[in-house]
């Protein structure tokens, strides 16, 4: 069952590493603070994700004594990568981490998406919500009914045209603002789904 998380960033985040790589939650760890989701089977290997939280589940911080558990917890583990996930990071712990060969990443490092990868994230969206929408993904413009006489009537049609108006131009910012939304749709769609 996944966890609702109350960080935008975390939520936006993990969805790209799932929607890019095909992560899937495994499991919750209390006596780390930590969500952990595991991808395998292609080039890559075995791969770890995991999202440190605070016990009101916005992104939590990773300090000295965080990373020596982490690193512990992962001994006995066979990851070919091991990305961890939070809000902040003191330098201790990023030093314990580099040492382990562990990769992490906040709100205040450097984005690990190119455009390429964003519009591929934003487009495996849109395809599932076209499909659950309307039945199928279509394959020109004028099959889509999201757009008619000038006027949008689908919120899936007008985040797709602007994502790629903002590729276009090479817009990052904006198009990390085009997965949140279309991935905001998305739960909205699956919450009226399950009601």
């Amino acid at each position: 069952m996944e966890v609702e998380l109350k960080s935008e960033w975390l939520v936006n985040q993990i969805e790209l590493m799932k929607t890019l790589h095909g992560y899937k939650l495994e499991e919750t760890n209390d006596e780390i603070g930590s969500i952990d989701y595991v991808a395998s089977g292609d080039d890559h290997g075995k791969r770890l994700l995991r999202v440190i939280i605070d016990p009101w589940l916005n992104a939590g911080k990773v300090d000295f004594k965080k990373s020596t558990k982490i690193v512990e917890s992962l001994e006995k583990e066979d990851y070919d990568e091991v990305i961890i996930m939070a809000g902040e990071f003191t330098e201790a712990a990023k030093r314990i981490l580099r040492e382990n060969n562990i990769n992490y990443t906040s709100p205040n490092t450097k984005p690990r998406y190119s455009l390429f990868e964003l519009i591929e994230a934003i487009q495996r969206l849109t395809h599932e919500l076209c499909i659950s929408k309307c039945g199928k993904v279509p394959t020109t413009e004028g099959d889509c009914k999201g757009y008619q006489d000038g006027e949008y009537t689908c919120q899936v049609r007008r985040i797709s045209d602007d994502a790629d108006f903002h590729a276009e131009r090479g817009w990052q910012w904006l198009l990390m603002k085009d997965f949140s939304k279309i991935v905001t749709l998305r739960a909205r769609r699956r919450k009226k789904i399950i009601r």
